[in-house]
């Protein structure tokens, strides 16, 4: 990333947290929020943004989607695995069908990540 990109990010960092303030209930300011803090490197930040996108609107699939690449790039492979499960459920729900199968890739990464003892149970 370049020096102008990142200064542009961060400064949309700075503005969205603004608007948040005057409008907390605004999943879109909450999920553009998190997106610019996954891509400066802040997952940790990111997670609690794209948390309260989910708060402000439980279906939306794009903030879960994000929500589990926030965990994946924390390194919580376990927790990221169970929020792309749910997901993709809700990608169903909502007939997102993209998303959710963008989520059933991530799903696969996170469990190699996790190791074995998250893989799903065997069906019989």
């Amino acid at each position: 990333m370049t020096k102008p990109e990142r200064a542009a990010l961060e400064q949309r960092v700075g503005a969205l947290r603004s608007f948040l303030k005057r409008e907390p209930g605004d999943e879109t300011a909450w999920y553009g929020l998190g997106r610019a803090l996954l891509d400066l490197g802040h997952p940790g930040e990111a997670v609690s943004a794209f948390r309260q996108a989910l708060a402000a609107k439980p279906d939306y699939t794009a903030a879960q989607r994000e929500l589990g690449l926030g965990l994946l790039a924390e390194g919580e492979s376990v927790a990221a695995a169970e929020t792309f499960r749910a997901g993709i459920a809700m990608a169903e729900k909502t007939g997102d069908l993209q998303t959710g199968r963008e989520m059933a890739v991530f799903l696969r990464r996170a469990l190699r990540a996790a190791g074995p003892r998250s893989d799903p149970p065997a069906r019989s």
